[in-house]
């Protein structure tokens, strides 16, 4: 592989993709995933224009530093890179000269002439429809690609609009940079595997990043019968209970469907309750709680209406029953599980000052993980093109 310059970047000198040199042409449809590629090891050099990227004007932002530095969103996703402004395609070809691969989110053809002068290079393109078809000249976002794979109609409740999966956080950019990453690996395994020793071109859809993790608008249920599924707001239809139930201090979720936690489940609502009924031997069957939905509703409802989200979960933790509170960012910070296995990472920005990360969504016996901080406005430009 072309090696990457030397410096103290990222990963470098610890994780497997030492040595990798990733030139990020794209926005946050490739961000999160670029990110933990920098994470083990590959030096992941973000592209800007002049004015920065635009995921430096992206909201959350931190009042504590002056833009183009207070982007949190940037602040995150950023981690582990090098940044470098561009200023003509020239100091673009120089940047190129010493990649192994590019990650590209532009429209179809911004740069098919410069991916044909490296043929040598991985490039990954990711577009709102791919590369090919009659949608791959439109535009997009993480709310179409949700719309466009037919998720979006299955999300939120039946009686109101559709409710984009995950909110404001960019949920399907997320998962379409995980595709993109995995993508770009099993090229650079190919490429080297390859006596030619030479690049390809990966073509990754949005949408269809999207619909291959829905199975509730994909393959095993729509393609059969073409019949849309109902939005089921947040408690599922395959049976009782699943889902979300509202308690003194929020919610939580249960899920309850083999018959040794029902009956778990009945118990404790009748001992709370005083429930009669809950526990005839008949709901232990799933189709049958399934049927009488209601009656099973409102007799969780009555049991969670009493205690908090941490009275729940301890309880049902104890009896065996599958359950957890619906976290909050706060009980996120202050989760005593979290706080013992080390997540919280305390890092430092010369903009932001002091604060504390997320860890990790993997770990290795092997000290291969590491983060520098996010870069600096064209922090790394004269150390890579001076």
């Amino acid at each position: 592989m072309s090696g990457a310059s030397t410096g103290p970047i990222s990963g470098q000198g610890r994780g497997p993709l030492t040595g990798i040199r990733i030139v990020e042409l794209a926005g946050l449809p490739a961000a999160y995933g670029t990110m933990l590629l920098a994470g083990l090891g590959a030096d992941v050099v973000k592209v800007e224009p002049p004015e920065g990227d635009r995921l430096r004007r992206l909201a959350p932002l931190d009042e504590r530093a002056e833009a183009p530095e207070n982007s949190l969103w940037f602040a995150y996703v950023a981690q582990g890179k090098r940044s470098v402004v561009v200023r003509d395609e020239e100091e673009l070809e120089r940047l190129l000269a010493g990649a192994d691969a590019v990650v590209d989110s532009s429209d179809p053809g911004v740069h098919d002439d410069l991916r044909a002068r490296h043929p040598e290079l991985v490039w990954v393109s990711i577009t709102p429809y791919g590369l090919d078809g009659p949608y791959r000249d439109r535009r997009g976002s993480n709310l179409v690609g949700w719309a466009s794979s037919g998720v979006l109609y299955v999300t939120g409740f039946p009686d109101r609009p559709p409710v984009a999966p995950g909110g404001p956080v960019q949920l399907g950019y997320q998962l379409t940079s995980l595709h993109a990453a995995g993508a770009l690996l099993l090229a650079l395994r190919a490429r080297r595997l390859d006596p030619a020793h030479r690049g390809q071109l990966v073509d990754i859809s949005v949408q269809e990043c999207c619909l291959a993790m829905a199975p509730e608008t994909g393959l095993p249920l729509f393609l059969d019968d073409r019949v849309h599924r109902d939005r089921p707001g947040n408690r599922r239809a395959v049976t009782r209970p699943f889902g979300l139930y509202p308690c003194k201090d929020g919610h939580v979720s249960f899920l309850v469907l083999g018959p040794a936690h029902w009956h778990a489940m009945a118990a404790w609502i009748h001992e709370v309750t005083g429930n009669e009924g809950i526990l005839e031997e008949i709901f232990a069957d799933i189709a049958v709680r399934a049927e009488a939905m209601e009656f099973i509703d409102e007799a969780v409802e009555e049991l969670c209406a009493g205690l908090t989200k941490l009275e729940l979960f301890t309880e049902a933790q104890h009896r065996g029953i599958p359950c957890t509170p619906v976290n909050t960012v706060a009980d996120l910070r202050a989760d005593p599980h979290l706080e013992a296995v080390g997540y919280f990472e305390p890092t430092e920005h010369p903009a932001l000052g002091a604060y504390r990360r997320p860890g990790p969504p993997f770990r290795f016996d092997r000290d291969w993980w590491h983060l520098a901080r996010a870069p600096l406005l064209g922090e790394h430009t004269a150390e890579l093109l001076g």
